[in-house]
């Protein structure tokens, strides 16, 4: 067996034998993301059980422990946050309700035009959860036949690319202002249904030759970047910031859309249920199945990671040809057909640099410097940078709200109040 290791680190046109990688007996990239992943895993959890915490002692008028309302629980408002930047953006000023909301999402922007996806696979909670999830599907799957490993690998993909073939179009038309949401509820859309129908067929009827997998996963993958287009055009182009300014200012709903979305996930709809289950199972056995396919989020850090001087590099003078790059690659690049991996879904997770068995082949690099970045050092950078945005909130003033614990009481205990409602982003405003 170790003649036939040596032989692998041989190049079939050379007589050369290359330098074997020397391995850590214990501490690998994988087991160094572990450790960042389950720290800041951790710490959401203990961020949201002190949130609900604050909102029971809200609710219940003091009766209950009091804890201070914890700023990082605004890291789960997205939309408030793409808000929050175009009110930067055109005022200058944080968004006073969520400040630290917007400085989380800041500091992820920072952080992706520097170090391409590193905080997707070293700090993100959902990346983490969706990576622990395809790697118990891989165990999964270990115990089935091709057949049907092929097929629980290749559903969601193409159910996601059918859907994708709906509602790509549709956000299109949304955003060229052709139709609207009240558009669904005439009754010519009842001709519309057979086209829906046959997008979903299309990816499973198909055959490889003419419906290639790469095909299918452009597709699929279009729905996370229509998802950003619909909220960049809605929110960054089209809203004036001194709009924002007056929805902040007046708009019950966004006071506690924090609270909100808390109550949401603490008393799910069936329909929400049925959502997340299907969600979660398809990310068992498709790797990361959300991130890849759905997250919006995911899609801007991936073009702001274009930018990025920090590329995986192959050395193809000694590069031997194993595909092991290939093979562990999360996000299914051909790493082994790079010279430099420019691709969107990198997430700088160095599983391939890791599975690489021959020294200096396959590196993190700054490009242009030539320096090869260890993994301990990129992610120093990445969580680094991060939490430098965190602490550097909390001393400028830009990271508590200047809400009062009466007030925060006072909205908890009337949120069935309508005006605490929103329809299809419209807000109510107060007078």
């Amino acid at each position: 067996m170790a003649s036939q290791n040596e032989d692998s680190l041989q190049k079939s046109d050379a007589s050369k034998v290359y330098k074997k990688k020397r391995r850590s007996s214990w501490m690998t990239s994988l087991r160094f993301r572990w450790i960042s992943q389950i720290s800041f895993f951790i710490l959401t959890i203990y961020v949201g059980w002190m949130f609900y915490l604050f909102v029971r002692y809200c609710e219940t008028g003091g009766a209950t422990v009091f804890v201070t309302r914890p700023p990082g629980v605004e890291a789960f408002l997205p939309i408030g946050a793409f808000m929050g930047l175009k009110y930067f953006l055109g005022t200058g000023n944080v968004d006073p309700l969520h400040p630290a909301g917007f400085v989380i999402f800041a500091s992820i922007l920072v952080t992706s035009l520097l170090f391409q996806r590193g905080f997707c696979s070293w700090i993100c909670p959902v990346g983490t959860i969706s990576e622990w999830a395809w790697r118990f599907g891989d165990w999964i799957k270990s115990k089935f036949n091709k057949g049907v490993k092929y097929w629980i690998e290749a559903f969601p993909v193409k159910l996601t690319c059918g859907l994708s073939l709906i509602s790509t179009p549709i956000v299109a038309l949304m955003l060229l202002e052709m139709i609207s949401f009240d558009s669904f509820k005439s009754p010519s859309m009842k001709f519309i249904f057979p086209l829906m129908i046959a997008a979903i067929i299309i990816p499973f009827a198909l055959p490889r030759k003419i419906w290639p997998f790469r095909v299918e996963d452009s597709i699929a993958r279009a729905w996370k970047y229509t998802l950003l287009a619909f909220f960049a055009v809605n929110i960054l182009i089209k809203m004036p910031a001194a709009q924002l300014g007056l929805i902040f200012a007046k708009a019950p709903y966004m006071k506690v859309a924090d609270i909100k979305m808390m109550k949401f996930f603490l008393d799910l709809s069936i329909l929400a249920i049925i959502i997340l289950s299907v969600l979660f199972v398809f990310s068992i056995f498709n790797k990361n199945y959300w991130c890849r396919y759905f997250c919006p989020y995911g899609a801007l850090i991936g073009i702001l990671g274009w930018a990025s001087i920090f590329r995986i590099v192959r050395n193809k003078k000694t590069c031997i040809d194993c595909s092991k790059c290939t093979v562990v690659c999360p996000v299914y690049i051909e790493v082994e057909k790079k010279n430099t991996v420019y691709n969107l879904e990198c997430l700088g997770c160095y599983d391939c640099v890791d599975s690489c068995p021959v020294d200096d082949t396959l590196d993190m690099k700054i490009l242009g410097f030539g320096k090869k970045i260890h993994y301990a050092v990129y992610a120093g950078l990445v969580v680094g940078l991060f939490v430098v945005f965190m602490n550097t909130a909390r001393f400028t003033g830009h990271w508590h709200n200047n809400v009062s614990v009466q007030e925060y009481t006072e909205w908890v205990q009337n949120l069935d109040d309508p005006k605490f409602e929103h329809q299809q982003g419209e807000f109510k405003l107060e007078e």
